[in-house]
């Protein structure tokens, strides 16, 4: 910690000694350079290293002072950034080309001409700079309000015939994979009657972090309110526009899907619950030594390369995985880049549900180490490139273990996991992200309440739900975290993007597996150093502002739907048949 400020500290000192020199000193800023690349990398081991602290125990309070640090440290990283911004703008364009040609940095030119021109749509910077440092208490500091508020809700359930007061992720948990609808439908009630007592102060927030938000984008003179998720996302909104028409071509057939899974679990007046409720399921636990054995397997198949990096992961216990109370809900995978590892955390509880997510956040630890020979600045990936390495090992991992099931009962239990996930970020997310554009859109006139707010999740849901589900989880804006994310603005979509992207991915080492493995490394050592567009071209040959892409992105998808539907229609024939 000490280390870092003090490397702050001398940087910023260097950097105001460059911009009084008469001359420009490229090599002084070089210095400069180096040291907030230093800085970069120990913030974002310190900054994961708390989150991990706290996912460990939820009510550790040095973890949360810690975390607290690590946000004071990145408002001055923040600010150095912003000086260095400027530092970038001021070369003529001539000599900007000369200075980033140099091999010290030619390898991460693109986020420094990234970087060159987003300062020319920022606000002077003693303006920015104070952005950066009011943020800490502002639009941060509610993020963190959200957290709290979050952490400490109780939701009184019934578990094994005992009132328990569960966190709000386990009352979630239940009301999905609860022993029998009345039990799931229980958790559902509760969850309600919590979350009313709490909207008001939660919707204050959202509307806190929302504003702080806009407040900032017309102070910049910002038009478009998603201009910032586009940078960060490097994806054009044509692109954006392409992917949403594409999965709305298939409305359909998720739909028909939906119809299928009510009618199959013989629900008539449905609630949000029972189409996240399985069908089937599956016989067997899958127990984490298992599970180390089919992910080791399977990633050696794709590649020896990757299937050696799991195994490392596994033998050096990267992974926390310990099913006990006061951890935090979900799974992760944090970075190490000054140790060039990864830690992954999560709740193992011997399902394949938890195989899947194990097999994901591998896949985000293989992406980090792919990238931890980089530069730091080469490393800074588009937040939906996150999602390409994790999500293809996901299908690669579940195709595996469909491919081997034969048992039919067995066989659409697995599908339904890889249908479930996939409707996750090609219905879910992106309801969400039009709940949050409307929601934008209607902040910027005043408070929104959280009656209002629920009126808005309704209208969005019900375009696609309308008619299949009568009690629509309306609650859901107060537990999704991305939305109340600082940094990152409309977080929710670029899961969609990162989803699909990889499954185009996917796709083409279906088609084109000779030589692969190498191609896929290079796409990935490559995500911190080009846009979407470019990566999908140059690796792909595709054009992703098209419909097309998108649209055969989701043939992994809807092929699973296909032969769900198939498969069940037998089910339904042979039910019909004993009944007559």
């Amino acid at each position: 910690m000490d280390e870092l400020r003090h490397t702050l500290e001398q940087a910023a000192g260097q950097l105001q000694s460059y911009h009084h020199l008469e001359e420009r000193d490229t090599d002084a800023l070089l210095e400069v350079i180096d040291q907030f690349q230093f800085a970069l990398l120990g913030w974002e081991q310190l900054d994961d290293f708390a989150i991990c602290a706290y996912a460990e125990d939820v009510t550790d309070q040095s973890a949360i002072a810690l975390m607290d640090e690590s946000a004071v440290l990145k408002t001055s990283l923040s600010s150095l950034q912003i000086e260095l911004d400027q530092a970038f703008a001021e070369f003529p364009d001539a000599e900007w080309q000369a200075f980033i040609a140099n091999g010290r940095i030619q390898a991460m030119s693109f986020y420094l001409n990234e970087r060159r021109q987003m300062i020319k749509d920022r606000l002077p910077v003693e303006l920015e700079r104070m952005i950066s440092a009011l943020s800490v208490n502002g639009i941060a500091g509610w993020e963190q309000q959200h957290e709290l508020t979050l952490t400490k809700l109780r939701v009184p359930i019934e578990v094994d015939g005992e009132l328990q007061e569960v966190s709000i992720g386990q009352a979630l948990n239940e009301a999905v994979n609860g022993k029998d609808r009345d039990s799931r439908l229980q958790a559902v009630r509760a969850i309600d009657e919590v979350c009313d007592v709490h909207a008001d102060a939660v919707a204050a927030i959202l509307n806190r972090v929302a504003g702080s938000r806009l407040a900032i984008y017309e102070q910049r003179g910002w038009d478009n309110k998603l201009k910032e998720m586009l940078e960060h996302n490097r994806i054009q909104e044509a692109s954006i526009d392409a992917m949403l028409t594409a999965i709305d071509g298939n409305k359909n057939l998720y739909r028909a899907y939906m119809e299928r899974k009510l009618k199959l679990a013989g629900v008539a007046h449905a609630n949000w619950s029972d189409l996240e409720t399985p069908v089937f399921s599956l016989s067997e636990k899958v127990d984490f030594a298992a599970a180390k054995t089919v992910i080791s397997e399977q990633f050696h198949q794709f590649s020896d390369k990757l299937g050696h990096f799991a195994d490392r992961a596994f033998a050096q216990d990267w992974i926390e995985a310990e099913n006990r109370p006061g951890k935090a809900e979900g799974g992760f995978c944090a970075s190490m880049p000054l140790a060039k590892e990864s830690r992954i955390f999560l709740t193992y509880r011997d399902t394949y549900q938890d195989l899947i997510t194990l097999a994901h956040e591998l896949g985000h630890a293989y992406h980090n180490y792919i990238l931890h020979d980089e530069p730091a600045l080469a490393q800074q990936k588009g937040v939906s490139v996150a999602e390409t390495a994790s999500t293809f090992m996901e299908n690669l991992v579940l195709d595996a273990v469909i491919d081997q099931t034969q048992e039919e009962s067995e066989r659409l239990a697995m599908l339904e996991t890889k249908i479930r996930d996939g409707l996750k970020y090609v219905v879910s997310v992106p309801n969400m992200f039009r709940f949050e554009q409307q929601f934008y859109g209607q902040r910027a006139s005043g408070m929104i309440s959280a009656e209002q707010i629920k009126t808005l999740i309704a209208e969005v849901e019900n375009d696609i739900y309308g008619g299949l589900v009568e009690e629509l989880a309306l609650h859901k804006w107060m537990f999704i975290g991305h939305f109340y994310d600082a940094e990152k603005a409309f977080y929710n979509i670029p899961y969609t993007i990162g989803y699909l992207f990889s499954n185009g991915v996917y796709e083409q080492a279906r088609k084109q597996p000779d030589g692969f493995p190498e191609r896929y490394d290079a796409l990935l050592r490559d995500s911190g150093k080009m846009t979407v567009e470019q990566l999908g071209e140059h690796y792909l040959g595709a054009d992703i502002t098209q419909i097309a892409f998108w649209r055969d992105a989701q043939k992994s998808l809807t092929s699973a739907i296909e032969e769900y539907l198939e498969l069940t229609e037998k089910h339904l024939a042979a039910a019909a048949k004993k009944q007559s």
